[in-house]
């Protein structure tokens, strides 16, 4: 780790920042449980294995909820992965970063762009021990609105994993899906789930998200990741459907350290901005949906669910719609 920041300003300096990247994980598993193409896992793997690195990231709770901690071994890593759309509860690990930081342990922050913000605000100064990455954000989910869905699948037993965006059809029909410790599984294509409807149609997201201020492809962050959607997306060579990563690199130490990883992914480069259109919420804030007040009245007033099947359940055209493509074979 020491050599990292050391070299660091040892890159060549006519590098034009973020350089980009379409990847995914060799390791065929890891990449299969990732959202998408496993180049978090890719890079916390590469820190974990560094001498005395602590990453923080969004993970479950017992009660299903989301909130942001402490990894330091492989054991505990897939806590870290896959994506989870409600906000997550930094709790204390603005201070805990800061005080292993303070130690001189090295860390590795993952987590939004404005969460990465509000942890170098915290912090007040710059440490050359601290490493981050945030990822591409249409927005942060409700936790209320969460916190109201996900108790129908704890009234069916206890929950060994939920993900939100489960590869059982590919990378591109991603499912809900609802692991139980009995052994039982509940899933449903996303979009045809109440709760990723609700926030895939910019209702069920916080407020100051639609005037983001973290927006661009530039980024204070180290690393930046997404699905990537758009041009690499159509390449063949590199994308089987089996999950896909655009990975933005912030700066010269991130170069370095992409050196360091690259065996262990197949990759391709390109230009920042070609390979990010297909991701437009990189620079520009979603718009509200009008009916997002009302949502969250109702939510309320007669209750979460509720709510959200007033306005956001599959219609009956919807599933029509859904089964036709299925027996078309465009839809599993």
């Amino acid at each position: 780790m020491e050599n990292i920041i050391e070299q660091e300003n040892l890159v060549n300096q006519d590098v034009t920042f973020p350089v980009a990247y379409a990847c995914y994980n060799k390791d065929l598993q890891t990449r299969l449980d990732s959202t998408s193409g496993g180049a978090f896992t890719t890079l916390a793997t590469y820190f974990l294995k560094e001498k005395d690195v602590v990453i923080f990231g969004a993970a479950f709770d017992r009660n299903c909820n989301v909130k942001h901690i402490r990894v330091d071994t492989l054991d505990d890593l897939g806590r870290l992965r896959g994506s989870k759309y409600p906000q997550s509860n930094v709790c204390n690990s603005f201070l805990e970063a800061k005080a292993e930081l303070d130690s001189g342990r090295a860390v590795f922050y993952t987590g939004t762009p404005c969460e990465i913000a509000g942890l170098k605000n915290f912090l007040g100064r710059k440490y050359e021990n601290l490493f981050t990455m945030d990822f591409v954000c249409h927005g942060v989910g409700s936790d209320l609105v969460w916190r109201g869905y996900n108790g129908q699948f704890k009234n069916k037993g206890e929950i060994k994993k939920i993900t939100f965006k489960a590869k059982t059809h590919g990378w591109k029909k991603w499912y809900f899906k609802v692991d139980y410790q009995n052994g039982n599984v509940w899933q449903r294509r996303g979009s045809m789930t109440m709760f990723m409807r609700s926030y895939l149609s910019y209702a069920n997201i916080r407020p100051s998200c639609f005037k983001c201020h973290f927006k661009g492809l530039q980024r204070t962050s180290d690393f930046t990741i997404s699905d990537c959607w758009g041009v690499a997306e159509s390449n063949q060579n590199i994308n089987d459907n089996k999950g896909l990563s655009a990975l933005l690199l912030q700066n010269d130490r991130a170069l370095r350290i992409f050196d360091e990883i690259k065996d262990n992914l197949e990759y391709l480069g390109y230009d920042a901005e070609e390979l990010m259109a297909g991701n437009w919420t990189a620079v520009k804030s979603v718009k509200a949906n009008p009916i997002r007040e009302r949502f969250f009245t109702d939510a309320f007033e007669i209750g979460t669910i509720e709510s959200l099947k007033k306005h956001f359940k599959p219609s009956a055209k919807n599933w029509i719609r859904y089964y036709y493509n299925r027996l078309k074979g465009k839809e599993k």
